[in-house]
């Protein structure tokens, strides 16, 4: 006789958009059997799917000069006039995949609903660029929106920043080292899955890590083995955020997926915000997997999310 609990098991909506995925031949890459550019490729064409429709924004393209440069794109709701809030969210993809249309149609959503600026950005990937230089991208980026707001339709008091799975990690990270060197912070954060900690032993590791659900524990380790090849910097609270000193941070909101192995890392963070006094929200979708936000098309609990997303803009940035 089995007395193990029955596992877990996703939204009927998660299963039917998984049917219509393979109906279409569509998949995320895996960088464990694919090479790398063929892993981007794959991802690229299920998230060109998963961007059609939606509405329609006023799209501005930048290139920055970072090294390497970095490309921008800023989404204005259509009609709008005056200086609005921006805010800036990072693309997931493991630090390793990922490009400026990623999450292209949530990206036009958040735009619409919340009625400001979205910015989005094409950050280097790894391997070939390893930490810290996307995270240093990122604050170019928050640099830029500041110092060129005006010129930009932007008002550079009231900016956000959010990211989901490694962009989670980038967002926080961006937090951080703005609040380290003494400058003027965003409003408020959104970490959504984020990847925070390279403690690959955790109760969501063990129960949730074995690929069933989607993003699998030894893929993470992939990413990190790539983004942050030297192991004797694993602790290192600049590229593992969880581990740093979280007091002085701004407002955040924190989404995660229930059947997801990085969901402890939320829940981790959820604990030391409440030690360090920050004010935060913190929400566990049941029954979603890794990635899900992006599926506002074919999920209700996407677009719930979304919400969440557009009412801590409203709150922060009003």
């Amino acid at each position: 006789m089995n007395d193990l609990p029955p596992a877990p098991q996703p939204d009927a909506e998660v299963a039917e958009a998984q049917a219509a995925f393979r109906a279409r031949g569509l998949t995320n890459g895996d960088v464990l059997t694919q090479p790398v550019a063929e892993a981007r490729a794959v991802t690229y064409a299920y998230q060109a799917f998963l961007n059609e429709g939606g509405p329609a924004a006023e799209v501005t393209e930048h290139l920055l000069p970072t090294v390497p440069p970095v490309p921008v794109r800023l989404y204005r709701p259509g009609g709008s006039t005056g200086p609005l809030p921006v805010y800036l969210h990072v693309h997931g993809g493991g630090f390793a995949i990922g490009d400026i249309n990623s999450l292209d149609r949530w990206k036009r959503e958040i735009a619409d609903e919340a009625g400001i600026v979205v910015a989005g950005l094409q950050y280097a990937l790894s391997p070939e660029h390893a930490y810290p230089t996307a995270l240093d991208q990122v604050l170019a980026v928050l640099r830029w929106l500041r110092a060129e707001g005006a010129m930009l339709g932007i008002d550079p008091a009231r900016i956000g920043i959010g990211g989901d799975s490694a962009g989670g990690n980038l967002a926080l990270s961006a937090l951080l080292r703005l609040r380290d060197a003494g400058e003027a912070l965003p409003r408020f954060g959104a970490i959504i899955y984020g990847m925070l900690s390279t403690d690959h032993g955790t109760a969501s590791h063990r129960e949730l890590g074995s690929g069933r659900y989607g993003l699998s524990t030894e893929k993470l380790a992939w990413f990190w083995s790539h983004y942050l090849p030297d192991t004797t910097r694993r602790d290192d609270s600049g590229a593992a955020p969880l581990s740093a000193s979280l007091e002085g941070l701004p407002p955040l909101l924190l989404l995660a997926a229930a059947l997801d192995p990085l969901l402890d890392d939320t829940l981790a963070l959820d604990r030391r915000l409440n030690e360090a006094g920050i004010p935060h929200d913190t929400k566990i979708y049941s029954g979603m997997l890794h990635g899900f936000i992006g599926q506002t098309a074919l999920l209700t609990k996407a677009r719930e999310a979304r919400g969440d997303v557009v009412a801590a803009i409203g709150r922060y940035l009003a």
